[in-house]
């Protein structure tokens, strides 16, 4: 079966109990393949004969099905389907609109849209439900705050009252542009107009507030909120707390959460995931461990998601604590250390230098029944290479149960060449030759840096030369700027003369790379002015 056969059979077999029942009632809608003694003549007559023999409504509720499953290709064929059939079977404004929703729920919300002004242009006249639509595919999926508040001043001038669910896709929309003045406005008519002014609009509003470290603004909304009887929920506490982290006030934070009883709103894992980030990022670790221990106590847990987080901020401040305390710390207060959190905090000591202490959580790593993921190897390598311990790298790669990856491969290359020790990358070598390891771009990237910069220029164009089939166009680029940057102008241009003769595309990465490296060289020193010109009409030459 094709790659299209298996996508019809998987978009079929989704196809909701509405959607068959909905087949089932319009059989003739989709026109058969005409039997073998019949003419084209006769297999249109019929076409044209069930086109006629369904009602509008008919064609609506399949529309609505379709709309429902997302099927926007089989919504687009029953809108054309429509057009053909008798005058009283045209698409209307509910039509559109089902075909727009089925258009935005499979993530083609440009579209929808696109279906909007086919609609206008087909003479008709958008309702309610169409307007709401377009304004929703503005506001939450093509982020166009200004197109979406312009349908809500459209639908206004109609007589068509925008409900309080437009408004709160526009406001989200706006906060998310960081127009919080627009947002506050489309507030104030809410309120004019009266409608309820539920919870589900205010957290945007608040998160905005609290983004601009405008803590003022966001203590105004909250007692605006208290006096129109909203309930405050966790969420809104969530985020007024993280506004308070960010500015590193903690006594408020602590404030908030006492009077969370008072307040009607119980504190939750996010809320102390939260406080406990912020202290980390402000360097408060003793007091981050007390809330994990506060936090733990009331039966919250932190996921290990959380935990890598907190070992992250941790990890960063060596001085204070060392990695075996911090893990064995979590351990006492009953998380479940993985190979995340090992991976967490050797990094951090590895850029740090500190390749003893990388070494020791490696090898209490071993001791414990977790299992080394390809990651922390690669972080030890790197570690070992950095502290010049090139046999113990290599020891590490060659180690039973240990499948090195393209990561691996780079981060050897790159260290070898630097240290000048790429004679003894035969081991690597073997490994990519044998198919075991797959180069990508960055390992024929960083061999080419490798080869220029240890003087072997010869081999750095052979070998871009030969790799695939041929000039692949990342290599090629970054040869090219280095042989510009070492004065070997002339032969970048003969590269690419031979690039163009075996019917190979240069790109503009190469050009901009080119142009890159005569800029590097300075005014001073770039003589061949009237190779640059020649590099610039080759490059105006593929415009």
């Amino acid at each position: 079966m094709t790659a299209g056969a298996w996508a019809a059979a998987a978009s079929s077999a989704q196809l909701s109990a509405t959607v068959r029942a909905a087949v089932r009632t319009l059989g003739g809608l989709f026109p058969r393949a005409p039997r073998p003694h019949s003419t084209t003549t006769t297999a249109s007559a019929a076409t044209i004969s069930s086109y006629s023999s369904h009602t509008l409504h008919d064609y609506n509720r399949l529309l609505a099905a379709l709309a429902q499953d997302g099927d926007s290709d089989g919504a687009l064929r029953v809108l054309r389907r429509m057009r053909l059939s008798a005058p009283a079977c045209a698409p209307t404004a509910v039509s559109y609109t089902s075909a727009m929703s089925a258009l935005t729920k499979a993530g083609r919300p440009a579209d929808a849209a696109s279906l909007f002004d086919d609609m206008l242009a087909n003479g008709v006249a958008p309702n309610r439900a169409a307007f709401s639509l377009l304004l929703h595919v503005y506001s939450s999926h093509l982020h166009l705050p200004a197109a979406a508040h312009s349908v809500l001043l459209w639908m206004s001038r109609l007589g068509l009252r925008p409900s309080p669910i437009d408004y709160t896709d526009l406001v989200f929309s706006f906060c998310r542009a960081g127009r919080l003045a627009d947002a506050l406005q489309l507030l104030d008519e809410m309120r004019d107009l009266n409608y309820p002014l539920t919870p589900q609009i205010f957290p945007p509003i608040l998160q905005a507030f609290c983004e601009n470290a405008d803590i003022q603004g966001a203590d105004a909304l909250i007692s605006s909120m208290r006096s129109s009887g909203c309930h405050l929920d966790v969420v809104i506490y969530n985020i007024y707390i993280n506004g308070l982290c960010k500015l590193g006030d903690f006594d408020a934070v602590e404030r908030v959460i006492d009077e969370s009883v008072r307040s009607g709103w119980v504190p939750d894992a996010v809320t102390y995931s939260t406080y406990i980030a912020g202290l980390c990022r402000f360097g408060y670790l003793e007091e981050a461990f007390r809330q994990l221990e506060i936090m733990l106590e009331k039966g919250l847990q932190l996921t290990v998601v959380g935990l890598n987080i907190l070992l992250d901020y941790v990890a960063q401040d060596l001085n204070m604590w060392a990695s075996k305390e911090v893990l064995e710390r979590c351990q006492e207060l009953g998380f479940v250390v993985d190979v995340v959190t090992y991976n967490t905090v050797m990094d951090h000591f590895s850029k740090k230098g500190k390749w003893l202490r990388v070494l020791k959580l490696f090898t209490d790593l071993l001791k414990k029944p977790i299992t080394p993921d390809v990651q922390t190897y690669n972080i030890l390598i790197s570690c070992m290479c950095r502290a010049g311990k090139f046999q113990f790298a290599k020891f590490l790669f060659s180690s039973k149960g240990f499948v090195a990856d393209t990561v691996t491969c780079n981060i050897l290359i790159h260290k070898f060449y630097e240290a000048g020790k790429e004679d003894e990358l035969g081991f690597l070598f073997l490994d990519v030759n044998a198919g075991k390891i797959v180069p990508d771009t960055i390992t024929y990237n960083t061999l080419v840096d490798c080869l220029f910069r240890s003087g072997r220029r010869v081999e750095a164009a052979n070998f871009v030369k030969h790799i695939d089939d041929g000039y692949p166009s990342e290599p090629v680029a970054r040869l090219t700027y280095w042989l510009v940057r070492s004065g070997n102008t002339r032969e970048a241009l003969r590269l690419f003369d031979d690039i163009q003769i075996k019917g190979l595309v240069l790109d503009g990465r190469i050009f901009e790379n080119v142009i890159k490296a005569f800029c590097r060289k300075g005014p001073t020193e770039c003589s061949e002015i009237s190779q640059l010109c020649s590099v610039l009409d080759r490059m105006l030459a593929y415009i």
